[in-house]
C-alpha cells in the first residue's frame, strides 16, 4: 500500500501500525514486510511530540534487528518522499533514522535529509540545521554521522550553529573530532580550525583530522544550498569558490602556526601537497 495513497483506509493503516509500535507486546508481533512502514507510521504520528523521541529510537532498534539495511534504506526514501511532497511536513519523523541507524551511510543521509527538508521557522530558515546542532550539544550519544552531515552541505550559514560544540567538554569534542571524516570543504575546515582555536590542547586529534581530510580530494568547495529543497523547483547548489588543495592551505597556516608545533605543520603541509 502506498504511503501517498491519503484516504481512510490509508490514514487508519498508518494508526494501526502506529499503534502497534507504541504496544510493547504488539510491537513484537509487526513482521519484516510491515516495519519500513511501521517505522515511517510511529514517526508521523509522534514526531512533534519532543517527549516521544526516545520511544521512537527504541523501537527503530528493533526495526534496524528485523529489517536489512536495504528495507531501512527504502523505508527512509519513502519517508523523504512523503516530506517533500508535503512540504516540511513530518519532518520530525526523520530522527530516528538519523540517531539510531547503525549503517553510517544511511544515519548520515537521513540527517542530511533532515536537514534540508524541515520547514523553516518563522525567524530561521535553517530549523533543522539548529534541531541536529541541539542534540550534538546535548545528547552524549548522538552518532558522528550528524556533524558529518551538516558539515557535508558546505554552506557556511551552517557554521554558527557548529560552534557552540567548541565549549563541549574537552573529552567529548576530542571524541567527536577523532570519529568524523567530513568533506573537505570551506565550511568543514573553517569549523575545524575554530575548534581549534577554542580548545588548542586538541592539537594533535586535529592534526590527524586535517591529514585525513586532505587525503580526501584535491578541491576545496565553497556553496550555497537550496534549503528547503522542497521550495525550489530544481534545487541545485550554487558554487561561489573553489581552491585546490595546495592553493588553500595558505589560508589555514595563520591559525596552525599559532597552535601546532613544527613538526605537526610539516605533517599537513606534505598531506596537502604545499
Amino acid at each position: 500500500m502506498g504511503l501517498f495513497q491519503d484516504n481512510f483506509s490509508m490514514l487508519s493503516e498508518l494508526e494501526r501500525l502506529a499503534a502497534m509500535v507504541q504496544d510493547p507486546v504488539r510491537v513484537q508481533e509487526i513482521g519484516a514486510d510491515e516495519w519500513p512502514l511501521a517505522m515511517i507510521a510511529c514517526g508521523l504520528v509522534t514526531c512533534n511530540d519532543p517527549d516521544r523521541l526516545q520511544d521512537n529510537l527504541t523501537a527503530y532498534g528493533i526495526f534496524a534487528a528485523k529489517v536489512a539495511p536495504a528495507g531501512r534504506k527504502g523505508s527512509l526514501a519513502q519517508l523523504v518522499r512523503f516530506i517533500t511532497a508535503r512540504k516540511g511536513d513530518g519532518w520530525r519523523a526523520l530522527l530516528p533514522y538519523t540517531l539510531a541507524e547503525p549503517e553510517p551511510v544511511l544515519s548520515r543521509t537521513a540527517a542530511m535529509q533532515l536537514a534540508t527538508l524541515a520547514q523553516p521557522g518563522v525567524d530561521d530558515k535553517l530549523t533543522g540545521v539548529a534541531e541536529l546542532a541541539r542534540l550534538l550539544q546535548t545528547r552524549q550519544d548522538a552518532p558522528s554521522t550528524v556533524l558529518e552531515a551538516l558539515l557535508s552541505l558546505s554552506d557556511l550559514r551552517v557554521l554558527p550553529y557548529l560552534e557552540p560544540l567548541y565549549k563541549l567538554a574537552p573529552e567529548r569534542l576530542s571524541s567527536i573530532i577523532a570519529a568524523i571524516n567530513p568533506a573537505p570543504n570551506h565550511l568543514s575546515y573553517t569549523w575545524v580550525m575554530g575548534a581549534l582555536a577554542a580548545q588548542p590542547e586538541l592539537a594533535e586529534p586535529i592534526t590527524a583530522l586535517l591529514e585525513r581530510m586532505a587525503a580526501t580530494t584535491t578541491v576545496v568547495i565553497d556553496l550555497v544550498l537550496p534549503i528547503p529543497t522542497w521550495a525550489f523547483e530544481k534545487p541545485a547548489p550554487q558554487p561561489l569558490h573553489g581552491w585546490q588543495r595546495a592553493e588553500y592551505f595558505p589560508r589555514l597556516l595563520p591559525g596552525l602556526s599559532a597552535h601546532l608545533t613544527d613538526a605537526q605543520i610539516l605533517r599537513l603541509r606534505t598531506a596537502f601537497g604545499a
